[in-house]
């Protein structure tokens, strides 16, 4: 190895091309004419010399001055002239082969130097693969970190604490509705946040008072309820209590105290749900200013209309009206109103017509005393009918002993 590298490398020469060898050939011819004017030259110099031997010696120095300064002049010019012939006998295009043909003197690389690149290419590429590598790693290495932060976070405490917030809630109870909703204790954060759909229907079917409910989420740990009521329509009276009635119809179970009553309010005074449903939302398409003049409603079904209500107004006036009627028939109340009396009946049961306080009362004992004739007369035929049927019996009976 030591001997190898001590060793000196041949040099080698690659082929020469054309424009090459004329090039030699030119610099040979060249260097002979150089070395004949040399020659030339010492020949004059030396001739000059011994002229210049016999001078003094002041112009001895003066005209070799100038002999240098000549010398040197000629020397310049000579050089320009050989690059000027250089450059003219140097083709204009050089091909691309020429070009790969051109002498090159390379020297043999050692051992050392090949270990040496090797090492370089080596590292160089090592390099660019573990950068390569790192790349490709970042996402794994986020998305591992992520999830090693949310695993410690379900181990703490933290993820369990909830705050549920209540708003927009005045009749409806926020206790009922947290535990209708089954939200546990032990829930986590995220799992109540993603289930809030069905803890919402459970509060939503808790109380009648809710109309709509929504949860929306504020971090780290609060649960924010948003809570919509149906407002009051009127009041389902009995003899001792109020029942509000929803404005979609329905009764509340859980009865008003007699002071949250407010000063006025509408009051009704039948309690078949189906038909107060019916009647709430027959009413609620008539004009609000026929509405507000209503002070009560009591059934007072006939013999043809079993749906017949009795509307009680702020003025005294009483409207007959069927329920199944009122958006049709009740919008005229205030043009008829305008043409009767104080105290009047308007009847809307079979078309629409008006009377008077007192032909109501005696209709009413007319009435009255119709119905108690006709129930007489129901009990006179009931009678009637059981003797028969009791004579029929002793008939029967007593037809039937001779055939024994």
């Amino acid at each position: 190895m030591t001997d190898k590298k001590n060793q000196k490398t041949p040099k080698e020469v690659t082929k020469l091309s054309e424009w090459q060898r004329r090039n030699q050939e030119y610099q040979k011819k060249k260097q002979l004419e150089e070395q004949e004017e040399k020659e030339k030259k010492a020949q004059e110099e030396k001739e000059r010399q011994e002229l210049l031997n016999q001078k003094t010696p002041s112009e001895d120095l003066n005209a070799e001055e100038q002999d240098t300064e000549t010398a040197e002049e000629e020397k310049e010019k000579e050089a320009n002239l050989a690059e000027e012939e250089v450059q003219e006998t140097l083709p204009d295009e050089i091909d691309e082969d020429d070009e790969e043909e051109k002498i090159i003197y390379l020297t043999e690389p050692s051992e050392e130097m090949f270990e040496e690149e090797e090492l370089a290419k080596k590292a160089k590429k090592e390099g660019q693969i573990a950068r390569r590598h790192i790349y490709r790693a970042i996402p794994v290495l986020v998305i591992s970190t992520l999830i090693a932060v949310f695993s410690a976070y379900l181990l703490t405490p933290l993820a369990k604490q909830k705050i549920i917030e209540f708003s927009g809630n005045k009749n409806a109870d926020q206790t009922l509705l947290f535990e209708k909703s089954q939200i546990q204790d032990r829930d986590y954060t995220l799992t109540t946040f993603l289930n809030r759909d069905r803890y919402l229907a459970n509060m939503k079917a808790a109380s009648p008072w809710v109309k709509d409910i929504s949860m929306t989420y504020a971090f780290p740990t609060t649960f924010k309820v948003q809570v919509e009521e149906y407002q009051v329509f009127g009041y389902y009276v009995t003899e001792e209590d109020h029942y509000p009635i929803l404005e979609n119809g329905e009764v509340v179970e859980t009865p008003i105290a007699a002071d949250q009553l407010p000063k006025t309010y509408l009051a009704v005074r039948f309690s078949d749900r189906e038909l107060v449903r019916q009647f709430v939302k027959q009413l609620g398409k008539i004009p609000s200013s026929v509405r507000d003049e209503i002070e009560s409603v009591d059934l007072t079904p006939s013999k043809v209309t079993k749906d017949l209500v009795t509307l009680t107004m702020k003025d005294g006036t009483k409207v007959l009206v069927p329920v199944s009627q009122i958006k049709r028939k009740l919008p005229y109340y205030h043009q008829i109103r305008k043409l009767i009396e104080d105290d009047s009946v308007i009847d809307m049961e079979a078309g629409i017509y008006s009377y008077n306080a007192e032909t109501m009362a005696t209709l009413a004992q007319e009435k009255k005393e119709k119905e108690e004739g006709e129930g007489n007369k129901t009990e006179e035929a009931d009678a009637n009918s059981t003797d028969s049927d009791e004579s029929a019996v002793v008939t029967e009976q007593h037809e039937e002993v001779p055939a024994e």
